[in-house]
Parts: C-alpha cells; sequence; structure tokens
C-alpha cells in the first residue's frame, strides 16, 4: 500500500514531465494575472515563468524593437500575446519591458556601465489631440512606468511615449542623471509620479488635468504653466531642497494644491515656503477641501508641534492627520519663526478631526504635548482617537 501511494504521488506532477516549449505555449493561453502564479503550481513552473519572456539584441543601441513588440501585441493570439521583452543594447545593458494588464506597462534600463551616469535634461510630451478611433491591434498604454532610463536612451522613449494617445498615468524613478524634467500634456495626464532622481533641480509641468502629483526625493525648482487643481498631492521632501535661493515661485504651486483633499508635507517646507507666502500675501488662503494630511517631520520637539498647529489653522475641513517622524528629515539650518498672527486672528475649531497617527516617535513627552497642543485647535465635543506606533 505504502509503494502505492509512493508511486502516485511520483506520478501525480504530469505537468512538471512535458517538454519547456510546450508549457511555454500553454501559458501563452492563460491570462496574465493567472500566468504570474504558475511558479506555484507545479516545481516545473518556477522555471518556466522566468523563461516566458522574448529576448531580443539590438546591433545599433536602438529600442526600436519595444515599438514593435508593442505594436504587435495580441492577446488572443497565443504567438504573439507575450507580455515580457529583454532587450539588449551591449554586453552590459538591456531593456525589460513588462506588458501588464490594465494597459499598464513597465520599462526598465539596466545600465552596466561602471562610470557615473551622463546628466540630462528631458522632454516628455503627449498626444493632445484624441484620436478618432483606437486601433484594435496592439498593446493600448495608459499607464507607463519608467526606471532608469539614462542620457543615451531618453529621446527614444521620449518618441515612444508621443504614441501613447491614451496615456493617463506616468510614473518616473530611478534616473539618477535627469537635472531637468518638462512634463508637456495639455489635457491628457490625469496621473504622474516622480521619484528617486536625485540629480533634479527644475520640473516643468504644463498641464490642465492632472489630478494627483507625487513627488519623492530633493525638492526641484518646479514651474507651472497651467493651472489645475490637484486632489492628491505628495511632497515627501525629507531629503530637502535641491534649488538655488529663491529659484522657487511657491505662488503656482499653492494654487495646484489650495483643493487638494489629501497632501503629503514636510515640516520644513511649510516653515521655509508655504508659512511665508501665505503670511505677507494671501491673508484669506485656506485648504478648504483637506481630510488627509501626512506631516513628515524630524522629531517631535515643541517648535515643531507649533508649526503643525499653525499649518492646521489653514485646514478647517481634516478628518485625519498621520505624522510620520524620520530622524533623517531635512530641518532649515537657520532657526525658522512660524507666524501665527493670522492663525490667531482667524483660528478655526477643527470639528470634523476624527483621528491622528504619529509613527516613529518613541517620545512619550512629544506625543503627551501634541495632545496638548491639539485640544487648542480641536473641538471639546469631538470624539479623537490617536494612535502611535514605531518599528
Amino acid at each position: 500500500m505504502h509503494n502505492t501511494i509512493t508511486m502516485y504521488e511520483q506520478n501525480s506532477d504530469i505537468i512538471s514531465t512535458l517538454p519547456l516549449e510546450l508549457l511555454l505555449y500553454i501559458i501563452s493561453f492563460i491570462p496574465f494575472d493567472s500566468a504570474r502564479l504558475t511558479p506555484f503550481v507545479s516545481t516545473r513552473f518556477r522555471f518556466v515563468w522566468s523563461q516566458a519572456l522574448l529576448v531580443a539584441h539590438s546591433l545599433n543601441g536602438s529600442i526600436e524593437a519595444i515599438s514593435r513588440f508593442i505594436h504587435n501585441f495580441d492577446e488572443h493570439d497565443p504567438s504573439k500575446n507575450t507580455r515580457k521583452l529583454e532587450l539588449h543594447l551591449d554586453k552590459s545593458t538591456f531593456v525589460s519591458t513588462i506588458l501588464a494588464p490594465n494597459n499598464v506597462m513597465h520599462m526598465s534600463f539596466v545600465y552596466g556601465g561602471s562610470k557615473e551616469e551622463d546628466s540630462f535634461c528631458w522632454r516628455i510630451q503627449t498626444q493632445d489631440q484624441i484620436p478618432k478611433r483606437v486601433e484594435s491591434r496592439g498593446f493600448l498604454v495608459k499607464t507607463l512606468c519608467l526606471d532608469s532610463v539614462y542620457s543615451l536612451t531618453h529621446e527614444v522613449v521620449s518618441s515612444m511615449v508621443l504614441d501613447f494617445s491614451l496615456l493617463e498615468n506616468l510614473k518616473i524613478c530611478g534616473c539618477k542623471g535627469l537635472t531637468s524634467l518638462t512634463i508637456d500634456s495639455p489635457s491628457k495626464l490625469l496621473h504622474l509620479s516622480i521619484s528617486g532622481c536625485t540629480k533634479l533641480r527644475y520640473l516643468d509641468i504644463r498641464s490642465t488635468k492632472l489630478k494627483t502629483l507625487h513627488y519623492q526625493g530633493f525638492l526641484p525648482s518646479i514651474k507651472i504653466h497651467e493651472h489645475f487643481n490637484l486632489t492628491n498631492a505628495v511632497f515627501d521632501v525629507r531629503q530637502g531642497p535641491n534649488y538655488c535661493n529663491n529659484a522657487l515661485d511657491i505662488g503656482p504651486l499653492l494654487l495646484i494644491i489650495k483643493n487638494s483633499q489629501s497632501l503629503t508635507l514636510c515640516r520644513w517646507m511649510f516653515e521655509e515656503l508655504i508659512n511665508p507666502s501665505i503670511s505677507s500675501s494671501w491673508t484669506s488662503f485656506q485648504f478648504y477641501k483637506l481630510h488627509d494630511l501626512r506631516w513628515i517631520d524630524n522629531s517631535m520637539k515643541q517648535e515643531n508641534i507649533n508649526s503643525l498647529i499653525s499649518f492646521l489653522k489653514f485646514c478647517p475641513s481634516i478628518e485625519r492627520i498621520f505624522i510620520t517622524i524620520d530622524t533623517n528629515t531635512y530641518s532649515s539650518k537657520e532657526e525658522t519663526t512660524v507666524n501665527d498672527y493670522y492663525g490667531r486672528k482667524h483660528a478655526r475649531v477643527l470639528r470634523n478631526l476624527k483621528l491622528v497617527k504619529l509613527e516613529g516617535s518613541k517620545s512619550e513627552e512629544g506625543k503627551n504635548q501634541l495632545i496638548l497642543a491639539l485640544q487648542e485647535v480641536v473641538d471639546i465635543n469631538q470624539p479623537l482617537l490617536i494612535l502611535s506606533s514605531f518599528p
């Protein structure tokens, strides 16, 4: 009986005995979301999934093969529905392209050079006109994720983006040589995310439809050419500024985040840029629609808490506050004082605040000081939940 069970167990995994070519053919019929789970189906499939891609070589460093790969894609044709392409530009550099579900395309550049990447300026422009008809063939890109684009490939990528007439979501990360970026999408782009571009000093945005802007890294000089109303704005600039003195015109930036419902902000950005502008020019400025605030700071010192309270007085509709304490967060070298005259004169009771969550701070004293400070601006009849956690 024992031997019979053993033989059955040995022969039960019939799929693993099939030739690699046949396994790849089977995968080609499976939807992507299911196909990527095949490593859990069979021991053999663990290796098959990593090989279910096209490998090509470029003789002249061109990435035109990627355009052909996108254009020829046909989800219903097993011979054309491969979703991964690895294009080798030379012995040490290649581009990985993945066509994911929901019209998402990932492009990741792996640069094998030993020298530091050359600096470059980049302009990305999208088609302004809506196509009269959408081609039934090919892969339609609505979300584009670009990782580690470098000086020798950025122009080709820009020309490729021009063909993505339905592009709504653009994510750029890890472009270490990028110093200046221009986004020119007058009426199409809805979501823009930029992170890990450590040399970026200038960011120009020309758009009227942008709804979300996520920026992570050193804060560059940002120029807004057209007005648009963001609903979600993230400025995770805990690394500090990366622009020359007075090179950032905060006025247009304030206008696009004024109606945000969700906002991520560092204390230093409020103290150095936002508060001076509001105090001197816009005495009636309010974040009327702001519901969720994510506040990044380096400590819970009393003066830091005072800055947070000053900011909250501009947010009459705030409901949730998430405070992240990161000791490596940039802080002004010169002592900055927050003018709270407007806050004292027009202090509004926070009647909608329901939750405050503090992360990364082990200081009970800081937490208690925060609670005392909040009592000055929170409606005493409003139940308030305060949570804290740290690694």
